[in-house]
């Protein structure tokens, strides 16, 4: 699945469906979620990170704090099953909105490929999945997803800082809600 952009060039939904229709899998439709480990290529792909290791490390870190989120919310009866699926799983158009804004921190903003995964990934769940299932993920055990050797003295200060100011700027709300 060849997905790569050039110059800021953004990904659109049209690309990644039919590339998944082409595929043997599940049928692409509006309604469609995918268990997040089907794009881990792709994510290594769009976030060339140091260690080809890194974007498996996060998404490992990350299930692990979803999970205890699950367990919390089911045992106080705000997640049911489909809000678990949705928890665990990636919207195609979700996909591109996080490879499209991890592209505007890595380029425009001069982040590193692990810390503007974990933001773009951060801000997707923020405003799509976890205002929906009350999950309360904070923005430091976001940060804390990365592997040790990627975080720094002041780096969850500045993720944090960064989190509220640029993920809020007008080129990161336009990905966000112009595919709504």
């Amino acid at each position: 699945m060849l997905l790569i952009y050039n110059n800021m060039t953004f990904l659109k939904e049209q690309q990644l469906s039919t590339e998944i229709s082409n595929q043997d899998i599940k049928p692409y439709t509006n309604s469609s979620f995918y268990n997040i480990d089907r794009f881990k290529d792709v994510l290594k792909m769009a976030f060339k990170c140091k260690n080809p290791n890194t974007i498996d490390i996060i998404l490992n870190n990350w299930s692990k704090l979803v999970v205890t989120e699950i367990i919390w919310g089911k045992n106080i009866n705000l997640i049911d099953n489909n809000d678990e699926k949705q928890l665990r799983s990636l919207h195609p158009a979700e996909l591109i909105m996080v490879i499209n804004i991890g592209s505007i921190m890595q380029k425009t903003y001069k982040m590193k490929a692990e810390l503007a995964f974990i933001f773009a990934f951060g801000i997707i769940h923020a405003h799509f999945v976890f205002e929906n299932t009350s999950i309360d993920l904070t923005i430091g055990a976001m940060y804390n997803t990365l592997p040790k050797k990627s975080k720094s003295k002041y780096g969850e200060k500045m993720f944090t800082k960064d989190f509220f100011l640029k993920g809020t700027s007008n080129e990161i709300r336009k990905i966000l809600f112009d595919n709504i």
